[in-house]
């Protein structure tokens, strides 16, 4: 979350945003445009049969669904309106998205913000379970415990999330609040040699 008040001799670094060099896959050009797309993403770590309950859950919904595997694909069915891939361009699929499904981790979840997109996260340890709780307090996001997860409970949240502009709202307030920062990383390493160097 943004840090206020910063001494003068502080800076804030603000989120290190990343996406793997891979070149979309051939469907990514040709995505239905009637629907909204769900970005779901659970990354390496956390159960490798999360995403094919993300997936199920999905299936009957009017979504469309775009999914990086993370190289862990052991899915047994992928639904027809699901669009699956190894790895997608992150920032790219969370800026077409309406909805970010990931494990709540920081880099997926400040893409997901970067481009005022709300989360719902599936956190398997505690780095994602404390990100996710600060952006459903912020209203930005909703948290889903993995123990429990269900189908039923992932439709809801998504459904929930789609119909809730106050959800988009804060994710916008928060891409704001960032705002520069989300940017100043490089200028500010940048900065931070030159005093060093």
């Amino acid at each position: 979350m943004p840090t206020y008040n910063l001494p003068a001799n502080h800076r804030y670094l603000g989120p290190v945003l990343w996406s793997p060099d891979v070149k979309p896959p051939t469907w990514w050009h040709s995505l239905p445009t009637d629907r909204p797309i769900i970005y779901a993403t659970l990354g390496s770590s956390g159960g490798k049969n999360l995403l094919q309950v993300v997936l199920n859950a999905l299936a009957d919904l009017p979504v469309t669904v775009i999914a990086a595997t993370a190289g862990r694909n052991h899915l047994k069915n992928v639904p027809a309106n699901a669009f699956v891939a190894d790895y997608l361009p992150g920032e790219a699929a969370a800026a077409r998205s309406a909805v970010v499904l990931c494990n709540g981790g920081s880099p997926t979840t400040q893409q997901a913000l970067a481009a005022g997109v709300p989360v719902i996260g599936l956190p398997s340890n505690m780095d994602q379970h404390l990100n996710m709780e600060a952006l459903e307090r912020a209203g930005a996001g909703v948290l889903l415990r993995t123990e429990r997860l269900n189908t039923e409970g992932v439709a809801a949240a998504v459904k929930q999330v789609l119909s809730g502009a106050e959800f988009r709202q804060a994710a916008r307030r928060l891409a704001e609040a960032f705002g520069p920062d989300f940017a100043g990383f490089p200028q500010h390493i940048e900065s931070a040699l030159r005093l060093v160097c």
